[in-house]
């Protein structure tokens, strides 16, 4: 039943597009499971994602009732005037020319990672590529060594799929440090390093973590939690968005009919398939925010104190806007309309590089496996990741044969 649907439940990720198209039928705002409005269209959803007055950012996607210390809340957990001068920071910090200076990186990467995929056999492009792939790159913009890229990944994938996403702990604590001492414990060792170099007047690289420890928000240095805050929100966002926009992608390829042919033979498919991508299947299915004055979503009251979750995923599908909205279509002339990256000022700084590191990384993947290379494991079914709001293939098993 759509009013029994509660988005913090681990496992509706999964099920979630027809408990979403029913709650549209119902009108922009619909009611659901806590007595929680959820914003099912795309014009109320651009509307509620504009206000920074009436909603507030505070509680991120944390269940009701959590509460977070401001020092440590990552981007999406904070409000103006905070949120802004954070947000310029982390825009700062990932430049297009950061951004563009990365991309042989990017590249080299990718086609390291391919030639490890054995031909012929059977392999799981998951922990194979869509992976490691985004989690490398943003190991190599905040300067970190690249051989512990992997234990990284590690450490960001168990608090993805923990508790801790929903209720801020883990039976180990209460808290980023308390729930996850040795992923705190590794960025604040990185952080006091790089620090104390800068401090000593050490030639020092032009890296991400660098240009975080020198800007400025008012006059001032963001104290330590705010930067070992900032750089998880790099990690795990890389996690996160990147690297289910990549597997996405790479499931539609090699399973929406005739998709390969057409991004194989126009270069310019790819870029409009990877906003296809971000609106059919959004690495982040839906926002949350509290209301902090009575106001109104469309003709529906919002008592300050209610709880409204912002259903990007679901507006990705508003028949209003997109049609033949459940279909992939390679050529929709809208497909960048979507609100995957949030609207407003809480567009997501990470964006463009997400964007490049998709586009590269389909690009790297077509070249090294030519045409009916490499196709999914027969008796394949799409599985999402245990995460309540990502949308991601948990695995992508496929066969590879030799060209």
């Amino acid at each position: 039943m759509p009013g029994a649907f509660d988005p913090f439940d681990p496992g509706q990720a999964q099920r979630a597009w027809p408990v979403l198209k029913e709650l549209r039928r119902e009108g922009p705002v619909a009611p659901i499971a806590g007595g929680m409005h959820y914003v099912t269209r795309h014009a109320e959803c651009r509307g509620v994602l504009r206000d920074t007055d009436a909603f507030s950012n505070a509680s991120g996607m944390k269940a009701p009732g959590v509460e977070i210390p401001v020092e440590d809340r990552i981007l999406g957990e904070l409000d103006p005037p905070n949120h802004t001068a954070v947000r310029r920071v982390m825009v700062t910090a990932l430049t297009p020319k950061v951004v563009h200076a990365a991309e042989p990186f990017i590249r080299g990467t990718a086609e390291g990672l391919l030639d490890g995929v054995t031909v012929p056999g059977r392999a799981d492009l998951v922990p194979a590529f869509t992976v490691p792939l985004p989690n490398r790159v943003t190991v190599h913009l905040l300067g970190f060594p690249a051989e512990d890229a992997d234990t990284i990944a590690s450490w960001a994938g168990a608090l993805m799929v923990s508790e801790f996403p929903r209720t801020n702990r883990t039976e180990r604590g209460e808290g980023f440090a308390g729930a996850f001492p040795e992923f705190a414990g590794y960025i604040d060792g990185k952080v006091e390093h790089r620090a104390h170099e800068i401090e000593r007047g050490r030639d020092v690289p032009d890296d991400v973590l660098t240009r975080l420890l020198q800007l400025e928000v008012d006059g001032e240095r963001l104290n330590r939690n705010q930067l070992r805050a900032l750089v998880r929100n790099l990690i795990t966002g890389g996690l996160t968005t990147t690297s289910q926009l990549l597997g996405n992608l790479l499931y539609q390829l090699l399973s929406v009919p005739d998709l390969e042919r057409m991004v194989r033979a126009d270069k310019g498919a790819l870029d409009n398939a990877v906003e296809e991508s971000l609106r059919i299947a959004p690495p982040v299915l839906f926002v949350a925010r509290g209301c902090v004055r009575d106001t109104s979503i469309g003709d529906k009251s919002v008592a300050a104190g209610e709880r409204v979750v912002v259903g990007t995923g679901s507006a990705n599908r508003d028949e209003l806007l997109f049609e033949d909205a459940d279909e992939f279509r390679v050529d929709r002339p809208n497909a960048d309309q979507h609100l995957t990256f949030g609207y407003g000022p809480h567009v997501c700084p990470g964006a463009a590089l997400a964007r490049v590191v998709a586009r590269i990384g389909i690009a790297t993947f077509l070249e090294r496996f030519p045409p009916g290379t490499v196709q999914l494991a027969e008796g394949y079914e799409f599985e999402n990741v245990p995460t309540f709001f990502e949308i991601g293939p948990r695995r992508l098993p496929v066969d590879t044969v030799a060209a």
